[in-house]
């Protein structure tokens, strides 16, 4: 009987390790998300506005600054968005029009998929060893949208919002 009830205990503590692992991982995504937005918002705090406002307005896939190459590896991501088998970070930008000629909006959104398949596995697969490791894919993908905000205007003003 106390066999039993030291398995049950191992499972469950096996189980949670996995859970606070995964907690730690994404809040490790999400705080690289946001390192990328600041530095993108403080970016365009040293261009004039002509260039801000000039700039396409639809959502354009922006190439995150190398100086987060390290980080998003240790993420376990990459920049290559070709290939849908492994989990990336992307990084576009919009701008849009407050105030015509005197304010723009521009909107940074970074996202990144955890690892896994588009469709929940039928079966377990792999060894006990790979599940406790916490390598290898998961098994469903989940996609991560963290946006920030910045308004710019003609004479100076700036002011920046954050949403997850």
């Amino acid at each position: 009987m106390a066999a039993v009830i030291l398995v049950v205990g191992f499972i469950g503590m096996i189980q949670s390790i996995t859970i606070g692992s995964e907690m730690l991982a994404t809040a490790r995504r999400q705080n690289l998300a946001a390192q990328i937005i600041n530095h993108e918002l403080g970016k365009l705090r040293l261009v004039d506005f002509a260039t801000i406002d000039a700039y396409a307005a639809g959502p354009t896939v922006i190439t995150i600054d190398s100086q987060f190459s390290t980080g998003i590896t240790a993420c376990g991501l990459t920049t290559d968005t070709s290939n849908s088998t492994n989990p990336y970070i992307k990084l576009e930008r919009s701008v849009s029009d407050v105030v015509v000629g005197s304010m723009c909006q521009v909107t940074f959104t970074v996202t990144w998929q955890k690892s896994g398949t588009t469709a929940a596995a039928t079966a377990a697969s792999g060894s006990w060893l790979n599940k406790l490791s916490f390598s290898g894919n998961a098994p469903i993908r989940r996609t991560y949208v963290r946006k920030g905000v910045g308004f710019f205007g003609k004479y100076g003003l700036n002011l920046n919002l954050q949403r997850s």
